[in-house]
């Protein structure tokens, strides 16, 4: 991706399918609903992405991107400074689209978008293990288990804020979230 008009349609289509997301189950989406709604043709689509499937993976890495831009773990003394802060970032990005990402995961809460979601939450969390791991710090369960069950835990309380118009704010969940993680078991 490098010229102006590979940026365009690779945004034209992320836009399209959030949008039909937001509306629809993605099994009930069509290549030719995302295609109509961003005005690209299906050839262009398909010269991009092998299917909905890749676009979709495309999508979310973006948001991902999009949540991590600013995010860098040098600014942080200690572990729970950092996932505090880390949680704080993706609840204040998610709670500033927080109608929409109830609709999403409302209208596709059965289908395979949240696999897709645990599992890039699964390999977020692995990485950054991995990465304490090099630097010295000894976990005394694998690190796929305790990916796996943070994983899991915080996208199931993610997706329940979301979806239940909790009034809790994104200040008091995360505080909620690190003392489970961090205090709880005390």
């Amino acid at each position: 991706m490098g010229d102006l008009r590979t940026i365009r349609t690779y945004k034209l289509l992320k836009d399209s399918l959030l949008e039909l997301l937001s509306k629809d189950s993605f099994d009930n989406i069509k290549v030719n609903d995302i295609c109509n709604l961003a005005m690209v043709h299906r050839t262009t689509f398909y010269s991009h992405f092998a299917d909905k499937y890749e676009l979709l993976d495309y999508a979310i890495k973006d948001i991902e991107n999009d949540l991590i831009s600013d995010f860098s773990k040098n600014k942080f003394d200690t572990a729970k400074d950092f996932y505090t802060a880390l949680i704080m970032n993706i609840l204040n990005y998610l709670g500033s689209k927080k109608l929409f990402f109830r609709n999403m995961l409302t209208n596709n809460y059965s289908t395979g978008i949240i696999t897709v979601l645990h599992n890039s939450a699964i390999t977020n969390i692995t990485d950054l293990l991995e990465k304490e791991e090099k630097a010295g710090i000894k976990f005394n369960t694998p690190i796929k288990i305790i990916a796996e069950f943070y994983s899991g835990a915080v996208t199931s309380i993610i997706m329940w804020w979301l979806t239940s118009n909790s009034k809790i704010s994104e200040e008091d969940l995360c505080d909620y979230i690190v003392t489970l993680i961090f205090e709880e078991h005390k």
